[in-house]
């Protein structure tokens, strides 16, 4: 696989050395794709706070999408492939207040009615919410919210039933020094319906497009 390894072993430890801290920060993930996208913007696309944007994926073109600075925000990706067999990403990222969960499912539907004649209608769709946690006796669990509803209902009216869903909680509180707050999605330039996901806290996850 030929996807890039941003994930570190072990988070560094803060120091009283500016030097050191500015080089344990360039080596979190979303910097060092900060980095990439500066010097290779055709290849990458980075979603903002209260944003929504789409990837079309291809070999030679974009392979990555990554949003960043989820600390109470919920990040809503939808995974399809397009009619050529390429996977298409809408990635969105916003804030967790009540008006602002609606206007995420606007932003999403407004990127469906705009992509949503492209996606192949016998592949199915993959939806990912990268959302706030809290811990319990289980391990982590997401927050109530009324996001996950609320991107169903624009989900329904452009893919049915066509879609799985899975719910990634991440921890919002108590953060150490230099953790990841991004949500990255790199697709194998070799082969791209091969995508590797690295959600808040660096977990990492693999999937077929």
């Amino acid at each position: 696989m030929s996807i890039l390894n941003l994930t570190r072993t072990a988070l560094p430890a803060a120091t009283i050395s500016m030097t050191k801290n500015n080089k344990n920060i360039m080596s979190m993930p979303e910097m060092v794709l900060f980095k990439m996208q500066s010097d290779n913007p055709q290849k990458i696309v980075r979603v903002g706070m209260n944003e929504c944007k789409t990837a079309k994926i291809s070999p030679n073109g974009v392979n990555t999408i990554f949003t960043d600075s989820l600390a109470s925000c919920n990040a809503v990706t939808v995974v399809s492939k397009d009619k050529s067999g390429n996977p298409i990403v809408i990635l969105s990222h916003f804030l967790p207040s009540s008006p602002n969960q609606t206007a995420q499912a606007s932003a999403i539907e407004k990127q469906l009615e705009t992509y949503g004649a492209c996606f192949d209608k016998s592949s199915k769709t993959k939806v990912f919410y990268n959302v706030p946690g809290y811990m319990s006796t289980e391990g982590l669990k997401p927050c109530i919210t009324n996001i996950f509803e609320k991107v169903k209902q624009v989900l329904n009216k452009f893919i049915k039933n066509n879609y799985e869903e899975k719910i990634i909680p991440y921890q919002g509180k108590n953060r150490p020094a230099y953790f990841s707050s991004a949500n990255i999605f790199q697709f194998d330039p070799q082969n791209i319906n091969k995508c590797k996901m690295t959600t808040v806290g660096e977990q990492e996850y693999f999937f077929d497009v």
